[in-house]
This record gives structure tokens, C-alpha cells and sequence, in this order.
């Protein structure tokens, strides 16, 4: 399965990454007739890795602060961003599908460079636990968003399996209280990366 690295022009108009390289393509441990690959981007990314951590939900993220490493559990798979600007991923079915991953992944990566943050003021989302989601929800237990009591909707929202817009009590003007709680909790971009589109 050894190929020669592969180098695209991915997103040409990045202000930070614009090509990625395949440098390594191996069986996939994890499951049968899948590949697990090794990329690597045009520029090196640890000083927004902290910033990256911060748009996907919580349950997703396996950040390690003292490495500056990110391990997201997305799209069925793992995929682990290296400050260096490497990127491994596992489950894999093909390499264009790993070309296109890596494009959203660059996307994300480029939104993060243009925010301007050095993720010095990032929130440590690894601190929040349902219980702090649950605190600021409704309590109501209606159902609407289809969990049985808003505890559970807590703990599938922080694992992205919930968009906060799916809790319609929310959405009343009475509940600005609640909504307010979860800004300050959350803060802004984890409320939109949530799906909170508004009242």
C-alpha cells in the first residue's frame, strides 16, 4: 500500500493553510478494507489549535494542552491535528475521501486564523459537564427536542448528538434568562457551534 506523496492545492484561497500532502497511506487497524493516513499541511498550526478545540462540541474533543494536540472523533472516525500542521486519520475509505475531510478540517483551521485569537482566551469546554448545560436549560422535561428530560438533551448536546435550537422552550422571550446562562457558560461561537441560531 505504499504510494508517493500526494501534494493538493486544497484551499487556494486560505489565509493560513492553502495545500495538504499525503505523506503515508497504511491499512486501517480499527476496521477492515479502510484506510488510516498521514497528511501534513502547508503551514504549521499550533498556535490556533486551542482555537480549533474550541468549534466542535465538547464530547468530540480530546484536547492535550501541555502537547498543543487535538484529537476529534468526527465523521466516524479519529483524526488528530499536530502543531506541526500533521493530521492523522483512521477509518478511512479512500484517499479522496481523506482529501476532502482534510479540505473541511482546513476550512475550520482557516476561520480559526482569521478570528485573530491566539486562543490564550479560549474556554476550557473540557470543564463543562452536563450538569452546568442542564442548569441553564428550561427543566421543563417537555420532550421537544425528543430526549426524555433535559439531562439527557445536556449530555447529547455536549457530545453533538443535539443542536441547542432543537429545545424549543428556548426560544420564548421568557427564557432569556436561561439563554443568557448558557452564553456566559458556552460563549458565543460554542452556542452557534451548538446550533443555536437565535430567537
Amino acid at each position: 500500500m505504499e504510494r508517493d506523496e500526494v501534494k493538493r492545492e486544497v484551499r487556494p484561497q486560505g489565509s493560513l493553510v492553502k495545500e495538504v500532502t499525503l505523506k503515508q497511506v497504511k491499512p486501517c487497524i480499527a476496521a477492515e478494507g479502510k484506510i488510516r493516513v498521514l497528511m501534513e499541511l502547508d503551514s504549521e498550526i499550533g498556535d490556533i489549535i486551542p482555537l480549533i478545540a474550541n468549534m466542535y462540541p465538547p464530547g468530540v474533543v480530546n484536547y492535550v494542552r501541555k502537547k498543543n494536540i487535538l484529537t476529534l472523533t468526527i465523521y466516524d472516525r479519529i483524526i488528530s491535528l499536530y502543531p506541526s500542521g500533521k493530521i492523522s486519520m483512521n477509518k478511512t475509505h479512500d484517499v479522496e475521501e481523506a482529501f476532502e475531510i482534510a479540505g473541511e478540517l482546513m476550512d475550520r483551521i482557516n476561520r480559526a486564523h482569521d478570528s485573530g485569537g491566539d486562543g490564550s482566551d479560549s474556554r476550557d469546554m473540557s470543564r463543562i459537564g452536563p450538569m452546568d448545560v442542564h442548569r441553564c436549560l428550561p427543566g421543563s422535561n417537555c420532550g421537544d427536542c425528543g430526549e426524555s428530560t433535559c439531562m439527557a438533551f445536556a449530555m447529547k448536546l455536549l457530545n453533538g448528538e443535539q443542536k441547542l435550537d432543537s429545545c424549543l422552550p428556548l426560544k420564548e422571550p421568557w427564557m432569556q434568562e436561561k439563554v443568557q446562562c448558557l452564553e456566559k457558560l458556552l460563549g458565543e461561537e460554542m452556542m452557534e457551534t451548538l446550533g443555536w441560531s437565535g430567537y
